[in-house]
């Protein structure tokens, strides 16, 4: 169909098809009219639970790519071309994210976003044949330790997040900190990196930890009174932190409470109540908390007819990221996207530039802190660490 002026015959039973009309289009824009050439399309992959438990945060991150995939297409495509999405279940376990992995490989992708579960995603990043890979929405610290390198997390690190609570903790000026978790090994990592972090600024901090089988709440309050804190940061689930906080202005304590990324859960609002009022959280950023987001959040309801969830957000940035590597590559080699991915012109996302380190993680994370006002969270700081 390529070659200029170019008449084919074909025969069949004697008689001669004459297919020179296509072929004659064809040539009409390879010599400059006005017939557009056809270039195909461009096939991005989407993998996401789509069963189970997570199957509405799936969907959420899907719905995201989506409207993606649409805005772009509406502004005339990447390289003049329409991109198209190829959606797969990953689910949330080592063995459905590699089996999904290769059924986008088997469709030629040119690069895959997604991934909602830290195990399914590093799966899927290692039988991913030469596909970048952006991980929208499960923690960056599995896949970093992993070496991955078709792997970009699009979520910040586990002591990214302490290096925001305690750089939050600095505004306050706070004089002795309790830092207070519940004995998973999440909480207990988060809670050494902030104590050393708190150490480091010449601060006094004192750390305990409660047993897994719940919390001991008259032993932290205790902890926290008899500490003299007038700083207290939660890094345990969202539930136990609501009783905390509750058993804590009880007490009789005025000062500061935070929470970690781990409360960032209805379930924390619900179980504080009014004691939650002022509390601060330090968590990943979300669209209900982004007033840079409000436009984009109205087109997604106005399409979905819900509001957008963070995994819609992460999806919708991570499909735009790929788009632009593929253009400043001007080719869709993967090998070509992966190289350019690191080194993203004049690109933001809704928390601002996005920028990969030498390892992969974010060199600017997307933490931020939110506070507790009239019952809702609203945003308090949009911190950007390094």
């Amino acid at each position: 169909m390529r070659r200029r002026g170019a008449v084919r015959a074909v025969a069949l039973g004697g008689t001669a098809l004459v297919v020179s009309g296509l072929l004659a289009a064809c040539s009409a824009s390879d010599e400059g009219g006005s017939v557009p050439k056809p270039r195909g399309e461009i096939t991005f992959g989407v993998l996401a639970p789509l069963s189970g438990d997570l199957a509405e945060r799936g969907q959420d991150l899907v719905d995201g790519a989506q409207l993606a995939a649409a805005e772009i297409n509406d502004q005339g495509g990447v390289l003049g071309r329409q991109v198209r999405l190829a959606v797969e279940d990953g689910g949330c376990a080592p063995a459905t994210g590699a089996q999904g992995a290769t059924r986008l490989a088997a469709k030629s992708v040119v690069g895959v976003i997604g991934g909602l579960c830290e195990d399914a995603a590093v799966a899927a990043a290692k039988t991913a044949d030469a596909t970048p890979f952006l991980v929208s929405s499960t923690r960056a610290d599995g896949l970093i330790e992993a070496g991955l390198p078709l792997a970009f997390p699009m979520e910040g690190t586990i002591n990214q997040e302490a290096m925001a609570a305690v750089h939050w903790m600095g505004y306050r000026s706070p004089q002795r900190v309790a830092v207070l978790g519940d004995g998973s090994p999440a909480s207990r990592q988060l809670s050494e990196l902030v104590t050393d972090r708190i150490k480091a600024d010449g601060l006094t901090v004192s750390m305990r930890s409660a047993g897994t089988t719940g919390p001991d709440l008259a032993g932290l309050t205790s902890t926290v009174t008899g500490f003299e804190a007038d700083f207290v940061y939660w890094t345990g689930t969202a539930e136990p932190g609501g009783r905390l906080v509750s058993a804590l202005r009880e007490a009789g304590y005025t000062g500061y409470f935070m929470t970690s990324s781990e409360s960032d859960s209805s379930d924390f609002l619900q179980t504080a109540g009014r004691a939650a009022e002022d509390a601060y959280l330090s968590m990943a950023a979300g669209p209900r908390l982004l007033p840079g987001a409000a436009g984009w959040a109205a087109r997604f309801k106005d399409r979905y007819r819900r509001d957008p969830g963070r995994d819609a957000m992460q999806a919708y940035d991570a499909l735009r990221a790929l788009a632009q590597a593929v253009r400043q590559a001007e080719d869709t080699d993967p090998s070509k996207v992966v190289d350019n991915l690191p080194r993203l012109e004049d690109f933001t996302t809704f928390t601002g530039a996005l920028r990969f380190a030498a390892d992969h993680s974010l060199t600017y994370d997307n933490y931020v802190i939110a506070q507790v006002r009239g019952g809702k969270l609203i945003l308090a700081s949009k911190l950007r660490t390094d």
